[in-house]
Parts: C-alpha cells; structure tokens; sequence
C-alpha cells in the first residue's frame, strides 16, 4: 500500500534515465548508456541509486491482456459497511490476495474503493463479484462498469 511521500529531487540526468527506463526496460545497460550518451558504469550507478531511494519500484514485462486470455476489463466502486481500521485492513488484505483485481484505489466522491479487474469473460467477472467481492465482510455494496474500448493506456509517467 503506498502512502503519501515527498518526491525525491531528480536531476536532468535522473529524468533522462527514467524516461528511457519506462520506454523499454529490456534494454542493457550497455545499451541504455549509449542512447543517453553516459558510460556504462555511471548509468549503474545511477539506476542503483534510483532503485534504493525507490524511483524504481520493478522492472517488468507488460502483457497484452487479449493476447493471454483477459479482455474484459471492469471498473468496480465499492462502497464499505464502515471505516473502523480493522474493516479497511480486511478489505486491504483481501484486494492484495485477489489475483483479478488489477489496481485498487481509495477514492473520494460517492464511493470508498474503486478497483480495476481483468477477466476471460463477463461470466468470470460474475463470478469474481458475486463470490467473492460482494460476500466480503467489509462491503457494503458495489456497482460497476465494463470497459467497452481502451483508447490509452501508459505505465509510464510523466517525468
């Protein structure tokens, strides 16, 4: 769970190394040094400092959901029975277990929770809210809404 934290200072050549990283992760380091005109090792050292002071979270391979068998994708708002610490730690604790529920974000307006769930189906998503999400101790109710077309989507921010 990430909590509020004060944005670390970021050099030009800080920004220029996320940028590249975000762009193409696969890249070596050898590679990566190149396209930012640094050597090598001054690029290590840069990303390793990047990585202990947490810019860097993962590095990963992003997945072509239709291409694995998961093209429904579906915002869920939930609304909690209450906000006692145990209530939300529960629910916390059950978002994080669930491997469908994709993002989880507290919110502010009419609901508490909006989660991001990926599925085969619309029948797999059925099951997923009916079994599991609308049972749970901590929710109230929830409503949701199926993603019809994705028009942008980026894992990179905009540094």
């Amino acid at each position: 769970m990430r909590h509020t934290v004060h944005p670390i200072p970021l050099s030009e050549t800080d920004i220029a190394v996320l940028r590249a990283i975000q762009q193409d992760a696969s890249l070596t380091t050898r590679e990566l040094a190149e396209r930012l005109g640094m050597s090598p090792s001054t690029l290590w050292r840069r990303v390793n400092e990047l990585e202990q002071v947490g810019a860097i979270e993962a590095r990963v391979a992003l997945l072509n959901p239709d291409k694995v068998g998961l093209p429904v994708c579906v915002f869920v708002f939930i609304n909690m029975v209450n906000h006692d610490k145990q209530t939300l730690a529960n629910f916390v604790r059950f978002v994080e277990d669930t491997a469908s529920i994709m993002e989880c974000f507290a919110v502010t307006g009419a609901h508490d929770y909006t989660l991001i769930i990926r599925a085969s189906s619309v029948g797999a998503f059925e099951q997923v809210l009916m079994e599991q999400i609308l049972p749970h101790a901590s929710v109230a109710s929830a409503s949701s809404q199926i993603a019809l077309r994705q028009h942008k989507y980026s894992t990179a921010l905009p540094v």
